[in-house]
Order: structure tokens, then C-alpha cells, then sequence
């Protein structure tokens, strides 16, 4: 169970994972030394994942996001590993979801423009054996999006 400095600790972390730890200790109202101890327990316990540096899609030339919903030819584990595994080894996938409904997957998807878009569904996703079918929309603009979870 978290107590309220860890989640306190754990929100700020999330916030900018590059404090250093004496000042995270003083937003937190901990010690240094508590603080980085409470860290490596974090990571210890797999609470904390890895710590990266977020980046402009806009400013990386990345214009245009899609949302695809996907439909694999079949419910069987080797079906799904093998959409799986292509989807881990597409850079342009940013996120892939296992979703209850009318689809099995929905991916997130950028790209610089609707043509190089246009050739990824055609030649590489729907050209894929394990898929039957997707759909996509184009994303007009993200209103939310941010990798903080709810501590």
C-alpha cells in the first residue's frame, strides 16, 4: 500500500523525472536520503518503469496521427503473438490496445503525412497475415494525452 508522501513522491516524479533529488525531497517534505531510497524501492517493485524524455510529434514532423481499429484473422494465441509482434516492431505504432467490442486491437499511429499513412495500412498492415480487416480515423486534434497516471 502507498502512503500519501509516496504518491505525493510518485506524482511528482511523474511531473518531471529530472528534479534532483534534493529538490524533490524538499516539494515532498522528505529527506534526500529518504527520497532516494523510496525511489529505488520504486523501481525495485516496478512501480517506476523507466524514465524518458517526451518528445513534439508536431516538431519531429509528425503531422498526422490515426487511430486504427483492427480485426485479426483469428482468436488463437499464435493469431495474436504474431500481430503482436509485428505491431512491437512497427515505429511508427505508438500505442497498441487488446480491446473488448467489435475490434480486438486499437493502435495509434503517426506519421508525417496521409500518403506515408496510406502506404503502411496497405503494405504493411493489412498485408499482414493475422489481419482481416482495420478501419481508421484521422485524429483532427489530441484535447488530452500525457503519460501521468492517476496516483
Amino acid at each position: 500500500m502507498l502512503s500519501a508522501s509516496d504518491r505525493k513522491l510518485l506524482s511528482l516524479l511523474q511531473t518531471d523525472a529530472t528534479l534532483p533529488v534534493r529538490d524533490l525531497a524538499e516539494r515532498a517534505g522528505l529527506s534526500a536520503s529518504t527520497v532516494w531510497r523510496r525511489m529505488q524501492e520504486f523501481e525495485r517493485q516496478g512501480l517506476i518503469r523507466g524514465r524518458v524524455t517526451l518528445l513534439d510529434a508536431g516538431a519531429l514532423g509528425l503531422a498526422v496521427t490515426m487511430q486504427v481499429s483492427v480485426n485479426i484473422t483469428a482468436q488463437d494465441p499464435q493469431a495474436r503473438a504474431a500481430f503482436e509482434r509485428f505491431v512491437q516492431a512497427e515505429p511508427a505504432v505508438q500505442s497498441c490496445l487488446a480491446v473488448t467490442g467489435g475490434q480486438d486491437y486499437v493502435l495509434i499511429v503517426r506519421m508525417a503525412d496521409v500518403a506515408r499513412f496510406e502506404r503502411f495500412l496497405m503494405d504493411r498492415l493489412l498485408a499482414h497475415p493475422s489481419v482481416a480487416s482495420a478501419q481508421s480515423q484521422l485524429v483532427l486534434r489530441e484535447v488530452k494525452s500525457g503519460p501521468a497516471l492517476p496516483v
